[in-house]
């Protein structure tokens, strides 16, 4: 009896540790991000900054429910460019599910996060243009959309892909920009 036990124990605690660790994938990635912008830019605080308010533990958390049953998806993180602002708007795509979650944290309490959107397709023009450049390996398009000189506070977006079955995960990182038609 005590033997079944340590079995079914051991067995539980095997299917507890598969569970998605898409946080920690996320944060590692993001640092690598940090280190390359503070090498190539030197870090000047006027030009560029990434908002050290760090919602994605909150979204994913939020969003832990949704993304059980899957081990692969694109992490899209857009923070608002204002200077004084705490908006950040996410979109994951659980690839295999197929599911586009729209996601953005309160206007009214910055760390209560609001699933927005759940839908199959993503409607909007500019996020639509973000993942369809990366998932067509368009990093650079994206980066050089994002090169331009203007005036003002930027921020950095991300997408990272995070494939926990192969463990091959990427991220493609660029400058806020306009998209023109």
């Amino acid at each position: 009896m005590t033997r079944i036990l340590y079995i079914l124990l051991l067995s539980i605690s095997f299917i507890g540790c598969s569970t998605p660790k898409f946080y920690t994938e996320i944060a590692t990635m993001q640092k690598e991000i940090r280190d390359d912008i503070d090498k190539a830019e030197g870090n000047p605080q006027n030009e560029v900054r990434i908002k050290g308010y760090n919602m994605n533990k909150l979204v994913l958390k939020k969003m832990r429910n949704e993304l059980k049953n899957t081990n692969h998806i694109l992490y899209y993180y857009s923070p608002d460019p204002s200077f004084s602002s705490n908006k950040f708007w996410f979109i994951i795509y659980d690839v295999d599910n197929k599911v586009y979650y729209n996601i953005e944290n309160n206007d009214f309490n910055n760390k209560q996060i609001d699933l927005i959107e759940k839908t199959d397709k993503l409607s909007e023009k500019f996020a639509l243009f973000v993942f369809n450049n990366y998932m067509n390996n368009n990093c650079e398009l994206l980066k050089s959309k994002g090169n331009v000189n203007i005036s003002g506070v930027r921020t950095y977006e991300a997408i990272y892909e995070i494939n926990l079955t192969n463990k091959e995960n990427k991220h493609c990182y660029f400058k806020n920009f306009l998209l023109m038609n």
